[in-house]
């Protein structure tokens, strides 16, 4: 296994959680925004899960690269 996929995991973690927060952000100033609240905290929660795959994968990738 390379360490790709654990790469791209953690990448769409952090940018789930960035673009929630932000939106979740703007949501709560009550300023014109593009998704409302509910959005925003769905996708920290995507972000969080997407975060623990990449979590599962690093830890993958770790343990066979010391075996070899």
């Amino acid at each position: 296994m390379n360490r790709g996929p654990a790469t791209w995991a953690t990448v769409v973690a952090l940018a789930l959680i960035n673009v929630g927060l932000a939106t979740a952000i703007v949501a709560a100033l009550g300023t014109a925004t593009f998704a409302p609240m509910w959005v925003g905290l769905a996708l920290v929660v995507l972000g969080l899960v997407a975060g623990v795959l990449a979590i599962s994968l690093w830890r993958h990738y770790l343990l066979e690269l010391r075996e070899h």
